[in-house]
């Protein structure tokens, strides 16, 4: 079923976009983590992945929770 023009966003939407933006914004927060605290000398790739399964466990929790 086409959507009209003019209409908001649906909840599969939402639920669509949280599932690609929650691991995105996981992995730029770990890369955020690594140039900030760069003396700590911590694995970019631990930071960036680990950041974006973070990212991925509270997407698949909100999608859980909202339907």
């Amino acid at each position: 079923m086409a959507r009209k023009p003019g209409k908001s966003f649906r909840k599969d939407d939402v639920l669509t976009l949280v599932g690609y933006a929650l691991p995105v914004l996981g992995g730029l927060l770990g890369v955020a983590y690594v140039n900030i605290n760069h003396m700590e000398f911590i694995n970019p790739v631990w930071a960036v992945g680990g950041g974006a399964i973070l990212g991925w466990v509270a997407a698949r929790i909100m999608r859980r929770m909202l339907g």
